[in-house]
């Protein structure tokens, strides 16, 4: 499942020291067969018109499945894998799910445009939470870069309230006057907010 949200904004993996995706891929082609994103094809579409770059190179390479039926039709565990994760997710609807086949994907499972393949292509999946259909090649690297996220918000968190407890105002870091606990605060939020759909405010 591709977040083009992830893609058209600054990371906030970005600066935190994520090495490049390593070469783990099993070359099925069963991800190309079975790509669908956190929006909706209306959405998707719309986006298109407002000029937004992802969203273009996205349909450009990924002509969508006429219905679900068709796509379980080609890569039926993917897409029960997909439709499991929505039914827990309060901001999908399992009827405006679209799954998507790459134009340029060979019958060997290979891609035809390799070289100049969009960036949503070069950097899935982008995180550890992407649904990569099930024995993919990154199965150990999502769920070690799921546990570096988690690692990293709960160090923040706790130097927060180490932070709290150590400031001589309650309002300044006990080491840096300059620095404001609420700007602290606020950068932890951050971190935060773009994986509260996975439990980020309880790590």
């Amino acid at each position: 499942m591709y977040d083009l949200n992830y893609y058209g904004t600054e990371s906030v993996i970005k600066g935190e020291g994520q090495d490049p995706l390593p070469d783990l891929c099993h070359k099925c082609g069963r991800c190309c067969r079975s790509a669908t994103t956190y929006h909706s094809y209306k959405k998707l579409q719309e986006l298109v018109e407002q000029g937004d770059k992802e969203a273009q190179d996205f349909l450009e390479i990924f002509e969508p499945y006429e219905s679900i039926e068709a796509a379980r039709a080609v890569v039926p565990d993917q897409v029960e894998q997909v439709m499991a994760v929505v039914k827990d997710r309060d901001d999908m609807a399992e009827e405006e799910i679209t799954f998507y086949h790459c134009r340029y994907v060979t019958d060997e499972g290979l891609c035809g445009i390799y070289e100049r393949r969009p960036r949503c292509c070069k950097e899935a999946p982008a995180h550890g939470w992407s649904v990569m259909p099930p024995g993919c090649g990154f199965e150990g690297w999502q769920f070690e870069q799921r546990e570096k996220q988690k690692r990293m918000i709960r160090d923040l968190k706790t130097s927060t309230y180490i932070m709290e407890q150590m400031s001589p105002d309650g309002e300044s870091h006990p080491l840096r006057p300059e620095t404001k606990l609420e700007d602290l605060r606020a950068m932890v939020d951050e971190k935060i907010k773009p994986w509260k759909t996975f439990g980020s405010e309880f790590w």
